[in-house]
């Protein structure tokens, strides 16, 4: 072809690839960019997950670790200062977990799963301070392990009705922040309640 019929060809091809962008392309790349930003938000999306709620010191956490499979901290008094969202995920590349600040993506850090006890004391010590205080800010422990199923698990304060050394506040206002935490994730209809009893 002479070089003025090469040019127009192209031309024309350029013009409908760039109204194949706009009609077919371009909504696919803004619904993948919707889904990005959903999944970014994964915690304000009701899913099925398991809240475990009960007195201090009745075994919430040790049942937590029965159905999860991971160590948790253990120990004397109170040890669940906040709540911890536990976020079990399959994988096929390394066993790992990962975690963060629930709304802090810049505290996310990745641990083998030996670590996780430490590091969830480590975790709750930054939120909630070195002493006893019961804050209601969560953190996220994301656990990908090989052959598990999709599953939350929330672990929440124990309720008390004593403040001890190191709290702030009464006996009653400490119930009744933890009561109103335990409200607060009871209450979407996806979540299955786990009362733990002595």
């Amino acid at each position: 072809r002479p070089r003025k019929g090469r040019r127009r060809a192209a031309l024309r091809e350029f013009t409908m690839l760039g109204s194949l962008v706009k009609e077919k392309i371009r909504p696919l790349v803004e619904l993948n960019d919707r889904i990005n930003v959903l999944t970014k938000e994964e915690r304000s999306i009701n899913s099925t997950r398991i809240v475990v709620v009960g007195d201090q010191s009745h075994g919430k956490s040790s049942l937590l670790e029965a159905l999860s499979g991971v160590d948790l901290p253990r120990g004397e008094d109170i040890k669940t200062r906040v709540p911890l969202l536990m976020q079990l995920r399959n994988t096929s590349g390394e066993e790992h977990a990962v975690i963060s600040i629930q709304g802090n993506e810049a505290s996310a850090e990745r641990i083998a799963l030996a670590d996780v006890a430490a590091k969830v004391d480590e975790f709750t010590a930054k939120v909630a301070g070195a002493e006893k205080m019961v804050i209601d800010n969560p953190i996220e422990l994301r656990v990908y392990r090989h052959d598990q199923d999709d599953l939350t698990l929330v672990d929440l304060p124990g309720i008390t009705r004593t403040s001890r050394e190191g709290q702030s506040g009464s006996g009653k206002e400490l119930e009744a922040l933890i009561l109103k935490m335990c409200r607060r994730y009871c209450e979407p209809q996806e979540s299955v309640i786990l009362n733990v009893v002595s």
